[in-house]
C-alpha cells in the first residue's frame, strides 16, 4: 500500500521560524490512558517506511493535506518506536464507517514544546488523551476547536524534529518525531485536570497575565488564579471552558496584579468528574512589578 509523504518539516519546538501558534485565553469516548510503545514492524510500518534519511526532518515550512468530508472522528491512535525516532499514528473514520483522511494542518509555537494537528473538518474523538512511554513523545491531547472542528496537540520532553505522512488508502495519519539534544527553555504546562499554554513555566511577566489552555472541568468552569509566594490570591477569575465529552475545552482568562514582584505560582484548575475534588495543575512565574501598589 503506498503511503503519501504530504509534507516534511523542522518542529520548533523551539526552532525559530517556526508556524505560529494563536490562542486566546458527541459520542461517548475512550478516557486516558497510556500506551506502551510498540516495537515492531507491520502493516504500518509498509505503508510509512522506517528510513527516510536525514533530511526528512528537516524541510521548513506550512504543512497542510487531507480531503474536506474524508471523516469526521478520530478512532484511535497509536504509538510506536523505531531506532532513531517515535511515531504515533491516528486513525480516522466517517459516518459511513470507511476510513479516510480528512482536512489536517500542522503548526507548532515558536517556544516549543509541542506540535498542533489541525483538523476543521472533524466532529468528535473516541480519544481524549493520552500518556506515551517514549524518550520524546510524552502526551498527547484532543481538543474542541473554538472556530469548529477539533485539534491534537503532541507533547514532547525535549526539542524535536518531525515529519508527517498521509495514508490515504488505509485512512491514517503517520506523525514521526526524533528528538533534538535541546532543552525547552520554557516548557508548557500539562496535567489530568487542565493544560496551561501560556504564560510558561518559569516566565517573567508583567500585569496583565494573559492565560490560555485547555481542561475537562465536569461542570465547564475553570478558576485561574494568580497566588503570591506565601500562597495568598493576587488575582483570581472563573471562567467557561467547553465541556462537551469526550474533547477537552479551551478557556482564556486575563488577570491583574499590582504591587508585587518575585516567585509566583498560576493555579488552574475545576471540579473533576461527578463533581469530584478540584484537580488542575500549578505553573510558577516570575512577577515584575507594573507600578506602584
Amino acid at each position: 500500500m503506498a503511503a503519501l509523504l504530504i509534507a516534511l518539516a523542522l518542529a520548533a519546538c523551539g526552532a525559530a521560524g517556526g508556524d505560529s501558534i494563536s490562542d486566546p485565553g458527541e459520542s461517548a469516548g475512550e478516557d486516558s490512558r497510556t500506551t506502551d510503545p510498540v516495537r515492531e514492524t507491520g502493516v504500518v510500518e509498509d505503508e510509512v517506511g522506517a528510513e527516510y534519511g536525514e533530511d526528512a526532518f528537516a524541510a521548513p515550512g506550512g504543512i497542510s493535506g487531507g480531503r474536506a468530508g474524508a471523516a469526521d472522528r478520530i478512532e484511535d491512535v497509536r504509538f510506536q518506536i523505531f531506532d532513531g525516532h517515535e511515531r504515533l499514528i491516528v486513525d480516522f473514520v466517517g459516518r459511513d464507517g470507511r476510513a479516510g483522511v480528512p482536512r489536517w494542518t500542522v503548526e507548532s509555537p515558536e517556544e516549543g514544546g509541542y506540535v498542533r494537528l489541525r483538523f476543521p473538518g472533524l466532529r468528535s474523538t473516541r480519544v481524549a488523551h493520552r500518556d506515551f512511554v517514549g524518550s520524546t513523545l510524552t502526551e498527547l491531547y484532543v481538543v474542541r476547536d473554538r472556530g469548529g472542528g477539533l485539534f491534537a496537540d503532541l507533547f514532547a520532553t525535549h526539542e524535536f524534529r518531525y515529519r508527517v505522512t498521509e495514508l490515504p488508502e488505509s485512512g491514517r495519519l503517520a506523525v514521526d518525531l526524533r528528538g533534538v539534544p535541546e532543552e525547552i527553555r520554557l516548557p508548557p504546562t500539562t496535567g489530568d485536570g487542565s493544560v496551561v499554554l501560556q504564560p510558561r513555566e518559569a516566565e517573567e511577566i508583567e500585569s496583565p497575565v494573559v492565560v490560555s489552555g485547555y481542561a475537562r472541568p465536569s461542570e465547564g468552569r475553570v478558576t485561574v488564579s494568580l497566588l503570591d509566594r506565601e500562597r495568598d490570591v493576587l488575582a483570581s477569575k472563573t471562567v467557561r471552558a467547553d465541556d462537551r465529552a469526550p474533547a477537552w475545552g479551551r478557556f482564556g482568562a486575563t488577570l491583574e496584579f499590582s504591587g508585587y514582584e518575585g516567585l509566583a505560582t498560576l493555579r488552574v484548575g475545576g471540579r473533576g468528574p461527578e463533581g469530584g475534588p478540584l484537580v488542575g495543575t500549578e505553573t510558577e512565574i516570575l512577577l515584575e512589578s507594573s507600578g506602584p501598589g
